[in-house]
């Protein structure tokens, strides 16, 4: 092995001595052929393996490799976490840190990072990235286009709005602008545009740039055809998803403003409600649904109402009322507003009722009196019976009213007589009949007698005391 190596190293020299310059190029060229033949001769074949690397079999050194224009390929391992050097096989898998590519990368599958960042806006419309910019004489652009593929063919129309937005990359940070175009001719087999550019104080900002190769521009609407004036994006900057429409100019009005999801924009239509543009919330133009599912801050779920308007008897047996849930219904029955409590309900909505629930109205309860005779009487022939009428939710609630729960006293001005008529009469219930005797010793004196009614309605949660009384 040794006698191989100093062969190969005379072999080097001699090859270094045939291709210097100088006379008798060719004469030196030929002697070394015939040396470097015999040197070769007596090198066996075994070492020359151990030495030279093959493409017929597998090869391994423990040198660095070096790629054509002198870059390192280094130590090699094969991990995508901990990995590091270049890793190629015959089954066409490759292994790097870092891959720059100037034009295009087409992949059939691609496995990523399971969370996706993004900055800027993600616009969805047409689209198409800027190959070169010609500008014409005539203050117009010729845009190429790049193709993605063999037969990619740009989706832009006559007079799309389209705008793209680039990093200047002039320093550190960067300086990023706008342009604003309006498409004027489309070559679909050229796969390039034509395109005017918007003037100042047409465009947000005021200012206008002109288009860059390598620009993205999408469309954002157009002046003339209405199919393509709807557009909506993503943007990590407005922290909101949004839907335009009937955009036919690059600077929007509130109208276009269709959905936001998100932070929302500083509309006028927002100006009176108590809207934090900090926090996220969901506008849209209009919506049709069929089921909407509400809970409250706790996470408690909210009963929707599905308001019936008036009670009918005729509604409550074709259609009979419901509660579930998720949503009850709502009727008005004698200016009271009533939630419904069980399904299928043909019951009509009252007091005492177990299937409704008094939700807005007049919650007080009220007594009358009533007298059989009227309220004009001879005073020899004086006789009538006063009733008690009970008043709920404006209904008559005196069926629910107890006999044992009505309280009836007298106000003649003599005590004594007056307690002892009241214990005469403490059962007498909802009716008390009169007679000339019950208006008191002194009536025909003038005066004067005075009925008095307490009465108690018991619901079983709460107890609704009224008094009311009449005067003779």
């Amino acid at each position: 092995m040794a006698d191989t190596i100093e062969i190969l190293k005379e072999l080097a020299r001699q090859v270094r001595y045939a291709t210097q310059e100088g006379e008798n190029t060719g004469e030196r060229v030929g002697r070394t052929l015939v040396g470097i033949l015999n040197l070769l001769s007596q090198c066996s074949l075994e070492d020359l393996n151990k030495i030279f690397l093959h493409k017929s079999q597998p090869d391994e050194t423990p040198f660095l490799l070096k790629l054509l224009g002198g870059a390192e390929v280094g130590e090699a391992i094969d991990s995508l976490t901990a990995g590091k050097g270049i890793i190629a096989n015959t089954n066409g898998r490759m292994q790097l840190s870092r891959l720059e590519v100037r034009d295009s990368l087409t992949v059939l599958e691609l496995i990523f990072n399971r969370l996706a960042a993004m900055e800027g806006d993600y616009t969805f419309s047409e689209s198409g990235t800027i190959e070169s910019v010609e500008l014409m004489d005539d203050g117009t652009y010729n845009l190429a286009l790049k193709k993605r593929w063999e037969n990619d063919f740009t989706a832009l129309q006559e007079n799309d709005i389209i705008y793209g937005i680039v990093n200047t990359l002039a320093s550190g940070t960067g300086e990023y602008y706008a342009s604003w175009l309006r498409v004027l001719h489309v070559d679909t087999a050229a796969n390039t545009i034509s395109a005017v550019l918007y003037s100042d104080s047409e465009v947000p900002g005021g200012k206008n740039y002109p288009p860059e190769p390598l620009m993205v521009v999408t469309r954002r609407g157009n002046p003339v055809n209405e199919e393509r004036q709807a557009y909506w994006y993503l943007s990590s900057y407005e922290h909101c998803i949004c839907m335009l429409d009937g955009v036919t100019k690059p600077i929007l009005e509130e109208h276009n403003y269709s959905v936001i999801v998100g932070r929302l924009k500083h509309l006028s239509l927002f100006d009176n409600l108590p809207i934090n543009y900090r926090q996220s919330y969901v506008y849209c133009r209009g919506i049709a649904l069929q089921d909407i599912l509400r809970i409250d801050y706790q996470g408690n779920p909210v009963r929707t109402e599905n308001n019936r308007g008036k009670w009918s008897a005729a509604e409550a047996v074709d259609h009979p009322y419901q509660s579930t849930p998720e949503a009850y219904d709502a009727v008005y029955h004698y200016g009271c507003k009533w939630m419904c409590l069980v399904s299928g309900t043909t019951d009509g909505p009252r007091y005492g009722s177990t299937d409704w629930a008094m939700i807005e109205g007049n919650p007080d309860f009220s007594i009358d009196i009533e007298s059989s005779n009227g309220w004009y009487f001879d005073a020899e022939r004086f006789a009538t019976t006063l009733t008690i009428v009970g008043t709920l939710y404006n209904q008559d609630v005196t069926s629910h009213i107890l006999d044992a729960d009505v309280e009836w006293t007298r106000d003649t001005g003599n005590v004594a007589e007056d307690n002892a008529w009241a214990v005469a009469h403490a059962g007498t219930g909802k009716s008390l009949p009169l007679t000339i005797n019950d208006l008191g010793p002194d009536y025909m004196m003038l005066t004067g007698c005075k009925f008095i009614a307490r009465v108690l309605l018991r619901d079983g949660q709460n107890n609704y005391e009224k008094m009311n009384y009449v005067t003779f």
